[in-house]
């Protein structure tokens, strides 16, 4: 019974010890201005504000990025602080930035949402800045309705062997309007060999090609139309996203020419006009 008692205390003692291990595992220390000194972080409303371990104060505001609207603090090290941008469908990215005299961006990471790919957190960019905050210019994270303008979103290289599924092709041009500006004529070229058209693919076939033109890309998009077409002649819906590629690049007499034959089709074969367009006999006429 003696030995038994003397030993309690020590497996509470390991027990103690591994678990104020474990919490000082996952307790983030940081010493951003490095004086040995521990420092505190708070992020509230897009307003980062530091106290330092000599009592001193900072603040500052984070990069706007429109898209990517969500903010939360990370941990890269006790020198740097990693801010992760969040915004819907998994897209997000990181800002990373330390200070040394003043607040520096370091780098930009944004993350491929590829469906297809191997890893969908794969980082496809590191942008270094490496300029105080304040000097940032903002158009560095200008964002456009298609998404970032001065940031490569996808590379082109390689992009079409990410997707076995054109389906799932269809789905990122949806969510990520931005990967439409990846493809093409090399692109459309290589995917057009790996995903031969046919009957039983004509209909995302059409959808990409109308995602491509919606979101920007209409040279690529009235490609694939085209394509359509000449192998499937009665399928009316081409010739309606044919006729609104063409206007929206101001090509209005083959956007006529393919609303006239839209309109032909849907008489010829018995379908409800109720369902054309109204601006398509605005059109035309």
């Amino acid at each position: 019974m003696i030995k038994l008692k003397n030993k309690i205390p020590k497996l509470i003692l390991v027990f103690c010890l591994f678990f104020l291990s474990f919490v000082s595992a996952q307790y983030n220390y940081y010493d951003l201005d490095r004086d040995n000194l521990e420092d505190t972080l708070v992020l509230e409303e897009g307003i980062l504000k530091v106290r330092f371990g000599n009592k001193t104060s900072s603040s500052f505001e984070l990069p706007e990025i429109t898209a990517l609207i969500n903010t939360k603090i990370g941990y890269t090290n006790p020198y740097e602080i990693t801010v992760y941008y969040s915004g819907d469908k998994v897209l997000y990215g990181t800002i990373n930035i330390f200070y040394k005299k003043d607040w520096i961006i370091k780098n930009v990471n944004f993350y491929n949402p590829c469906q297809e790919c191997k890893d969908q957190n794969f980082k496809i960019l590191t942008k270094n800045i490496n300029l105080p905050v304040k000097e940032v210019d903002p158009e560095i994270f200008e964002i456009d309705s298609k998404g970032f303008k001065s940031l490569t979103f996808l590379d082109n290289k390689g992009i079409i062997n990410s997707y076995k599924d054109p389906k799932k092709l269809y789905a990122d041009l949806s969510n990520y309007p931005l990967l439409a500006n990846s493809f093409n004529e090399s692109t459309i070229s290589d995917f057009k060999k790996k995903v031969a058209l046919s009957q039983s693919n004509v209909d995302v076939y059409n959808n990409i090609a109308y995602r491509l033109t919606e979101n920007g890309n209409q040279k690529v998009g009235i490609d694939l139309l085209q394509q359509i077409i000449e192998k499937y002649p009665a399928r009316i819906v081409a010739y309606l996203n044919l006729a609104d590629s063409y206007w929206s690049i101001g090509d209005k007499e083959s956007a006529i020419k393919n609303y006239k034959e839209y309109l032909s089709l849907m008489k010829s074969q018995k379908k409800d006009l109720n369902k054309v367009p109204k601006y398509v006999e605005q059109r035309i006429k």
